[in-house]
């Protein structure tokens, strides 16, 4: 089980604070993205495809801190894009 990652992201002047958590029974990453301590986005997102078939705890480990940075990647871009505003 991987924990998540705690971020902070300055865009336009705003302090976005992003969270990312995984929720290891599931095999989901849950995303929030917060202002101030307003939530302003929040999605939970499957990783089930990409460990299916992983035996080897390292390769789960790997294959689901890549789709954490994956999605940390589009959260910032989203964040740069407008799509998540403060």
């Amino acid at each position: 089980m991987i924990t998540g990652v705690n971020t902070h992201f300055e865009h336009a002047g705003a302090d976005y604070h992003i969270q990312i958590e995984d929720l290891d029974p599931s095999a989901e990453l849950e995303v929030r993205v917060y202002v101030g301590g307003r939530i302003l986005f929040q999605k939970r997102a499957s990783y089930r495809t990409a460990v299916e078939g992983l035996g080897n705890p390292k390769h789960v480990e790997t294959a689901v801190r890549e789709e954490l940075e994956k999605i940390l990647a589009l959260v910032k871009a989203a964040i740069e894009r407008g799509r998540i505003r403060a």
